[in-house]
């Protein structure tokens, strides 16, 4: 078991960037998860479809979420440890345990997602793999020190006690398979064409792939116009409405849940 962020990858629709984010929030399709052709996830866990975790295209690994089924308000919550799904009209697959619970059924299912900041960030920061300032290193063998005053002896050094070594393992937490009741909502579908800095930018893709322009808040306002086709009120639409977008070069389209 290891933390990754990992290098881009490539999926069905194109190419996917993971990134550090600790304060993810987002809404998308879910599908049920399938077993790697390894066994092994993309954080070295053995995959196991009674566990409750998940697959994200771009968090680092693991992170913890919480999945709320849109259609009924379920909520999971769940740890991702693996890469996928390899469309960009999906978010997220999830293990079929997790699944079940959420009352997911074979169709992609509209779902939020909410990252567990705190506890994520503990995770990557008992990564033992990353880069620590250490301002001196214990010799291999112990030593004994003797105190000029008193006499009284002391060992240190030498070989890590078995709290040290436990210590310095990745945190994995518990992920006991509980669901709460949150609240259902009627969604739609929307394709995101792109998110752009300038307005005219933004008109010229519109013009291209039949889009509209409207000024949003997504990337912190760094990227404020939007460009989108819909609202669609079925997956089947907004999966056409997706495949319609690629020819008209927005390579980075994808679907959102309204």
């Amino acid at each position: 078991m290891r933390y990754v962020t990992g290098a881009a990858w490539q999926g069905r629709d194109g190419w996917f960037y993971p990134a550090e984010d600790f304060a993810l929030k987002e809404r998308g399709l879910a599908v049920i998860a399938t077993k790697p052709a390894s066994g092994v996830t993309a954080d070295g866990e053995i995959w196991s479809a009674r566990a409750m975790t998940g697959a994200h295209q771009t968090l680092q690994l693991p992170a913890v979420v919480s999945v709320r089924n849109l259609q009924n308000g379920r909520i999971v919550r769940i740890r991702l440890n693996d890469r996928g799904p390899g469309t960009a009209g999906r978010i997220i697959a999830i293990s079929p345990h997790a699944a079940a619970l959420l009352g997911m059924g074979e169709a992609p299912t509209p779902v939020e997602i909410v990252e567990d900041e705190a506890l994520s960030r503990r995770i990557a920061d008992s990564d033992p793999h990353a880069a620590k300032l250490e301002i001196a290193t214990a010799p291999r063998e112990a030593i004994t020190a003797e105190s000029l005053t008193d006499g009284h002896k002391e060992e240190i050094g030498g070989a890590p006690s078995r709290e040290d070594a436990r210590s310095q393992a990745l945190l994995l937490p518990e992920m006991p398979a509980t669901v709460q009741n949150g609240m259902a909502e009627t969604v739609s579908y929307e394709i995101l064409l792109g998110s752009f800095s300038g307005r005219s930018v933004a008109a010229r893709v519109a013009a291209r792939c039949d889009g509209a322009v409207t000024r949003g808040s997504e990337d912190g306002g760094r990227l404020p116009w939007r460009v989108t086709r819909g609202p669609f009120t079925t997956v089947a639409e907004a999966d056409r409405a997706l495949d319609q977008a690629r020819p008209c070069g927005s390579t980075g389209a994808r679907i959102v849940v309204r």
